[in-house]
Order: structure tokens, then sequence, then C-alpha cells
């Protein structure tokens, strides 16, 4: 994004340490121009308490960390990531390092990333908990014939691909099993390839409060070639040139004409569907694509159920649940009527009187030993509400036992008092 022009007022020497002055908090201050409302600077984002995490994925533009940043610091309330990590190649972290870390003499001798943090933090910069950049994560991927791990260059080989893949995973991985984070996943940098992957990643491993964003800048301040190079909006505005197509003369626009807006991308986080397969994370991300597509396939299916006669478990598609005595009888009562064709009750409360029916003749078919037989004569006068507990709690155990996404088909729900299963 956009340095000062060289010959800013906006940065003055300290003429006793021969470095820049950081910018006055004042009114009058040179950088109060982009700066947060007051109001919000004591308490950026105060939606959450969370450790705000920002991750992204560069490649020769590393302009798309201080837009996203400045972006989210001009959010409605503002956004200061705690954390900014970035995943790149080799040539990447040169890059970013090149032109984010350097100083630069457009900016008084400060760095760009400098200046972004004292522009947006006021006169708290050094002792704020935000905007810390972490060490740039280099992408690598094992290389058999010297028997180490080298870090890419660039990312163009199915091989390298996946080595992507699988760092992208493990990073979104580390930061989502944290219940105390909140992850701002930026896939506006790096190759698009970069790009598709953290949004699967993201996807497979994200939770609700998790983001993915794309940063949109408007024409020419996304252009290479403009010179000097943009990256946030300054105050005062800054001058840029770029060269006019098919003329040898160049064009200057100043900085007030870029506008920054923030996309969010909205993802489905899947691991609120696959609970047992996302929960055991496991190393690579094809294994993981192919155990929640294994799952995807298995949910076209109607589950297969059955109940175990001598001990009350529930068979789901051979996997056995634990029941309750009283749970086992209810579901008893739910597969009889499967089993029969008859259809589901409108209302919970309907099934009260034919659950008292059925507890009568099951008792009557089974021996006084039996579990079975002793649990309904042990059951009392059922009622509605025994129904909505018990159900409630068979319906925790079979989440638990990884069967979130059949839930639908295994229990009853609002106005269907049934269950859409295949009887074992």
């Amino acid at each position: 994004m956009a340095p000062l022009p060289p010959t800013s007022s906006r940065i003055e020497m300290d003429p006793l340490r021969n470095s820049p002055k950081k910018p006055s908090a004042s009114p009058e201050s040179d950088f109060s121009g982009p700066l947060l409302p007051k109001a919000a600077e004591a308490n950026p984002d105060s939606r959450s308490s969370r450790e705000i995490v920002l991750l992204a994925v560069t490649g020769m533009a590393p302009a798309v960390v201080t837009e996203t940043v400045w972006a989210l610091a001009h959010e409605h309330p503002p956004v200061l990531p705690h954390r900014i990590c970035i995943l790149t190649t080799s040539a990447g972290k040169r890059c970013a390092e090149e032109e984010l870390f350097s100083p630069s003499p457009a900016f008084g001798g400060c760095s760009v990333w400098e200046i972004l943090r004292q522009t947006l933090l006021r006169d708290r910069e050094d002792r704020s908990p935000r905007l810390i950049f972490d060490e740039i994560r280099l992408l690598g991927h094992p290389d058999p014939r010297e028997g180490r791990r080298r870090p890419l260059e660039d990312i163009r080989r199915a091989s390298e691909n996946e080595a992507l893949a699988d760092a992208l995973l493990e990073e979104v991985r580390r930061i989502s099993e944290n219940p105390d984070t909140a992850l701002i996943a930026s896939i506006a940098g790096g190759r698009k390839t970069m790009s598709a992957l953290l949004y699967a990643c993201v996807s497979l491993l994200g939770r609700p409060q998790d983001r993915v964003t794309h940063v949109l800048v408007n024409e020419p301040f996304d252009d290479p070639r403009l010179s000097p190079r943009f990256y946030f909006p300054t105050c005062p505005a800054s001058r840029h040139s770029f060269p006019i197509p098919g003329k040898r003369a160049l064009r200057t626009i100043s900085s007030d004409a870029a506008q920054i807006e923030l996309a969010d991308i909205p993802f489905v986080p899947l691991r609120l569907l696959f609970p047992k397969q996302i929960g055991s994370f496991p190393g690579h991300f094809t294994t993981l694509v192919e155990s929640c597509s294994e799952r995807l396939s298995s949910l076209a299916r109607k589950p297969r159920v059955s109940l175990q006669e001598d001990r009350p478990f529930l068979i789901v598609d051979g996997r056995s649940v634990s029941l309750s005595p009283r749970e086992y009888l209810l579901y008893a009562f739910l597969l009889d009527r499967l089993r029969n064709g008859s259809p589901p009750f409108s209302a919970q409360k309907d099934a009260v009187t034919t659950l008292i029916e059925f507890l009568s003749r099951l008792s009557q078919t089974h021996p006084v030993e039996s579990f079975q037989r002793q649990a309904a004569g042990a059951w009392d006068d059922p009622n509605d509400d025994d129904l909505r507990k018990l159900l409630s709690s068979v319906r925790k155990k079979l989440r638990a036992a990884g069967f979130a996404a059949e839930l639908d088909r295994l229990l009853p729900r609002r106005g269907s008092f049934g269950i859409d299963a295949i009887p074992g």
C-alpha cells in the first residue's frame, strides 16, 4: 500500500536518536486520518475476548496483508488481530521481508509494518498485544535425495501442492483446536491453489467464530508497476505513478482515490457435521478429505438400525451405542412402528397412549428376568416430558458416537414423531 512521499512532513526525525519520532496521538497528529474511532481504541473487537489470529497465504504481493489489517481495523466495531501469521514460499518470504519490514526512505527510515502499527495503535504500539507479526512460516516439502525437508521456492508441481495442503491443514488445526482463538483466514494472496487450499482447510476445520476473507483494492492500486507501491491509505495522501498503456508516459494518482473493501467468504464448518472424523485430525489433507467424502457418501443412504436383545445397545450401521433401559424401550417403540410401516405421529404427545400399549405388549413377550420387561414394569405412566428428556439424552449419545449428520433420520423431528431408517 501507499508509502508516504519522501517530501512528506509526516515523519519528523528525532535529533537525539537520529530516528523517526513516533506520531503524536493528538488531533493534530500527522497520522490522524486513518486512525481508529476513539470509542473503539480501548477495546477493539469488543465482540469477543478470544485471541484473534490472522492467517494469510502470500506470494509476491505482501500488500494484501497490510490492506487486510487496515480494512479489519476500519470495520464496525474495529477488529485488530493479536497475531498475524503468513505462510509463503522462499521467494514470498524474501519479498515480505523486503517490502514490509525493511527500513524505507519513503517512511522516514521506518518499515511499512512499523508505520501501519503506529497508524492504527496510535501511541500504544510499544505496549499493545495486538498486530504482532509471527515469524514467517516457510512452506516446504521432503527431499528424498538429501533426506531433509527443503523450503519451496515456488508451487507448481503436484507434490508441492500436496505439501502445501498438509502445511495449511496443520496451521489451521493448530489455531482452531484452541477454543479461545478466532481465526481470520485471508485468501487474497499467493497462487490460486494456495487460496483454494486454505479455503478448503477452513471449511474442514473452521468453527462458527472463524472467518474467511478476501481484500479488494480498486485499480491501479493493485498494480505492481505502481510507484511507489501502495500498502494502506496514509495521511496526508501520497502520490503514485504508473505507466499509461500504449504510451511512454506516466500517469499520477493520489492515494485518496484508493478504496479497500474486505469481503467475507461464507464457508460450511464441516467439523460440526463430522465431529468424529474431524476430531481425530488426520495428518494429511488428502486423508481427511477422503474420510469426510466417505461419510458424505454414507449420508446419501439411510442408516441401518437394530437393537441388541441381551443388552440395551442400539446398533447403527454396525456400530454400538449404549442406551439406558428406558431409552432402549423408547427406541424399540420407534423401531417397531418403522418395521410395521406405521406413519409418524404429527406431535410427540400423540404417541404417549400408543407407547403405553406397546410397553404392555412387550412385557408379555419377554422373560421375567429380561431387562426389557423389568424396565417396562418400572416405567409407570409415561408422559410427554419423559419422551422429551429421553430423546435429548439419546441425541447426545448419538452425536458423541459420530452420528451428528444422521440425527434427523435416527430421531423424531418436529412435526414427525418417527424415525427414517432401515430396520436391521
